[in-house]
Formats: C-alpha cells, structure tokens, sequence
C-alpha cells in the first residue's frame, strides 16, 4: 500500500502534467511510484530439469526485435539452483558484459512495452561489495533503473540462496511490462511481483513497483514447488490476456487481483468503500468496469477481443483541484477538470479509448483567469483578475478558437466515473451478464 501515500500527497496536484502525459501515452499514476524502483514483458512454456526448474521463452509481437529476429525476453525463466560446472560461452558472455557476481542463467534481454525498448534484465547475487541480492534493468550499458527486491514476510530474515525464476508480462493489465520473481531464502521459497511503470516526457523514467501485498498472497497461495505456471494460475486461472472468453470472465480477473492486492479490504485509513461498477463508455454492448475509492483514486478497465486493458489506473482525485472524471455515456467521450493556484488556472482534459485500451487526450484546454502581465505564470500583486490567455493543445488560441473546440468535444450529459455497488454486487451482475 505504500503507494497510495505518495499518490494522495502529490496525485492531485500533479494532475495537470499526468493527463497532458496521456497524448503520449503514458501512465495516469506514474510519478506516484517513481520513489519504489521496479518493470514489465511476456510469456511462459515450463519444463523441469534436474538442476531444477526451467522456463523457456514463449514468442510474441512484443518480444522481437526490430527486423523480426525472435529475442528471448517476452516471459522467460531458469533455473540457478546451482552454478554450472562449467560455464557456457553465453554465461560467460554475460558475466563478461556485466560482472562476476550477476546470476548469468538469469540475465534476459526483454522488450518493455509503452516504449521502452529492449533491455537487459540483470540481477546480482550477494558479494563482497554489494551484500544484498539486488536486480536491475540496463539499457546500452547503462542502468535504466534498479529493482528492489521484496522478502515476502515468510521467509522473514533469511539469507538469499538462489533466483530460482523470474517472467516478464503486464500483470495488473495497465500496459506496463511488470516483473515476476521467485526466489529462495533460506530454505523458503517465496514469490514477488513488481508492478512496471513509465514517467516523463523529454526522457523517459522507468521504475518497478514492488506490489507486497500481492506478492504475500502469491507466496502463501502458490503450490510448491513454486512454478511461473502456477503463479499464473493463482492470477488468471492459468490464461495470458488475449485469451479471456468474454468480458465476465475479464472482469473476474480484474476483481480477483483487486483482492489480492488488498485494495478491496472494507475500510483502509485512506478512505471508504472499495466500489465498483459496470458503466458504458464507447459504443459497443461491453460495458467497461469501475473500481476504487470514491473522492480518492478510480481504476477503469476495459475489454476487446479477448483482452483486458486497464486505461485508468489508480487516477487519483479529490484534492488540488481535481474533481473528478466524468464520461458521455456509449460517446467514449470522458472529462476533467482540474485546477491550479486556487483556480486562476483551469485544464479542461478530453479523453477516449483507443483500440489498443489505452487512454487517449485529443483535446487539453488551459485557461487563465488573471492579466499575467510579465509572463511569469503566477499571480502578482500589481495583477488583477480577468480573462487571460488560452491555450488548446499548448498553443495560444482566441476565443473562438476556443468555442469552436468545446462544440465539438463537450458531449453534455456527462457522469461521474465512480463506483456505486460492493464487490459481492458486481460479482453478480457479472454472473447476471454471463453469456
């Protein structure tokens, strides 16, 4: 749950840049998490072997290369029980490109998805220099971020002994590629998900969330020997996105991590009810599912052709100006306002979904309220109130200009984007819906 703290102390205030984000793609939440350090990717076939559990690399359109050429990375795991007893020219190739104390059977080149390109996921066993197991993703031989591992409470303060396997694929479905572990302390195995994410705009900035409660309830839930295939199982029963058969059975999903994640407790010291709902943003017979807490954050999920897509992923709300979302039902149409030093500057966000079930901003209006007669973007003394310059899409516009935009993206009728019944009333108008 850490999370949320840094989401509701600075969320709202930073709503503004998050949504203009949007048009690049980006993540609603991700200057929330900047502060963990965690990534995302694939797909996983498992065999056994003897020296343990060994995972091999399923192929799809996110794990090629540029000319095609197939890469192992999209969900690939090995097993390092134990060291070879004699070192492959791949290993030793690795140790070579990142030092002798990384777990070379375990270095995988993986395609982030959202733009992130192919890197190199590094972890490090415990040396000298560096006592803790530690993981990183590097990019052209530089460090595009560090992982921190999370110890799930049942292996307590054990020793780290091996990285038995790791996968790479978009877990919780916001279309960040997300790291999954399991690894051994002690005699304990245990299993950790890392939540990936993306911020910035000149360059980009990724980090990996580490997801505890979740990864508690995989460790404590997960047959031994623990197994990728089998932590999919506890997640999805045992199907990669694209495969869902329906939308009820996505949205099953969808609740189902919810839980353990342990958002959906009751009550939590960040607001109320966890809630949910099933609304009509675009125009097709599906419905998209709401959850969150209202006044705080709401998650929105939708689903296509077999897959789950998460285009609203704990947007905070509620304070700083920020009131809300709203949608123009079955008009994939959705708003926002929000509001700067008091209100003396207003954005006006217009949002869709596209066909990928990410959320796109066609349409940003900034609006000031004051005469800023030296430019300096704050309110002075010698300045008064009045009507100030406006901006569409970051370009200075006449009023006309501005009428014109609000004709043709302001759908009217709009309403909250909110949840409105508990988790056991979903459920059933889930089962209700059931085709």
């Amino acid at each position: 749950m850490a999370i949320m703290t840094a989401m509701l102390v600075c969320a709202c205030g930073n709503q503004s840049a998050e949504i203009q984000k949007q048009t690049a793609g980006g993540n609603q939440t991700a200057q929330e998490r900047q502060a963990a350090g965690e990534a995302q990717t694939g797909n996983a076939d498992e065999t056994t072997a003897e020296s343990g559990i060994t995972e091999t690399a399923e192929e799809t359109d996110e794990s090629r290369t540029a000319d095609g050429a197939q890469t192992a990375g999209t969900e690939e795991t090995a097993g390092t029980d134990s060291a070879p007893d004699t070192e492959s020219p791949e290993i030793r190739e690795k140790k070579e490109m990142f030092g002798e104390d990384c777990i070379a059977e375990q270095c995988f080149e993986v395609e982030l998805n959202k733009g992130g390109g192919t890197v190199y996921f590094v972890p490090y066993a415990p040396s000298v220099t560096q006592p803790e197991f530690r993981m990183e993703m590097v990019r052209d031989g530089e460090v595009l971020c560090g992982i921190t591992p999370y110890v799930p409470a049942k292996a307590g303060a054990k020793k780290f002994k091996s990285l038995d396997a790791v996968s790479f694929w978009d877990v919780n479905f916001d279309g960040f590629t997300d790291v999954v572990t399991i690894a051994t302390y002690g005699d304990t195995q245990t299993a950790a998900v890392y939540y990936g994410d993306m911020f910035g705009y000149e360059k980009e900035y990724w980090s990996f969330f580490r997801e505890e409660e979740l990864s508690d309830y995989l460790s404590e839930q997960a047959k031994a020997p623990m197994t990728i295939a089998g932590i999919r199982d506890l997640l999805t029963g045992g199907k990669k996105n694209g495969e869902f058969e329906s939308y009820v059975e996505a949205y099953e999903v969808a609740l189902n991590l919810s839980v353990m994640e342990g958002w959906a407790a009751s009550e939590t010291e960040y607001g109320g009810e966890f809630l949910y709902d099933l609304i009509y943003v675009d125009e097709d017979e599906i419905p998209e599912l709401v959850s969150g807490r209202n006044g705080y954050f709401v998650n929105l999920y939708t689903f296509r052709d077999g897959t789950l897509s998460m285009p609203m992923n704990h947007w905070a709300y509620g304070a700083m100006g920020n009131s809300g979302y709203d949608y123009a039902p079955r008009k994939n149409n959705m708003r926002n306002y929000n509001a700067d030093q008091a209100g003396l500057i207003l954005h006006t966000y217009y949002m869709k979904i596209n066909e990928r079930g990410e959320m796109e901003t066609p349409m940003w209006i900034e609006t000031i309220n004051y005469i800023d007669s030296n430019g300096n973007g704050v309110l002075d003394e010698d300045e008064e109130l009045g009507d100030g310059p406006v901006y569409i899409n970051g370009e200075r516009a006449s009023l006309e200009e501005l009428d014109a935009v609000y004709d043709a993206y302001d759908m009217g009728d709009y309403e909250p984007i909110e949840g409105r019944v508990t988790e056991a009333e979903v459920r059933k108008l889930l089962e209700e819906a059931n085709p």
